[in-house]
């Protein structure tokens, strides 16, 4: 019964953790859409973006080039913006996920101690 037990609890649940951890992983990924995000750095703000005249004027296309640079430039920091959430979010995961793996690892072993140590300030 031991055995199994020791099977389960180092083997399958650690096993179990690891695949929840990487779907907390891609959830962050795919929520704050950060590789949307990175593919899609240079586009304009939601795609407002406004053609050329065709006529030449300069003081149009001065304001055209201008908008559509605006439009860019605003996508640009919002996509940062995002992308920084994104990458905030992925590190606190990884962090959280690590010391609960170490935790799940290492209860046993903590238990144990802490067992031991009452003993041993009982009997003295």
């Amino acid at each position: 019964m031991f055995s199994y037990f020791l099977k389960w609890k180092f083997y399958y649940s650690l096993l179990d953790f690891l695949k929840a951890w990487r779907g907390f992983l891609y959830f962050g990924l795919y929520v704050f859409s950060v590789p949307l995000l990175l593919r899609t750095f240079f586009w304009p703000w939601h795609r407002y973006y406004s053609g050329y005249p065709v006529n030449f004027n300069p003081k149009e296309a001065f304001m055209v080039f201008f908008g559509n640079m605006m439009s860019r430039i605003i996508g640009m920091f919002l996509r940062t913006l995002f992308i920084l959430i994104g990458v905030f979010f992925e590190v606190f995961i990884l962090v959280v996920g690590f010391l609960l793996f170490a935790f799940w690892f290492f209860l046993p072993f903590i238990i144990l101690y802490l067992f031991y140590l009452g003993f041993l300030y009982l009997f003295l």
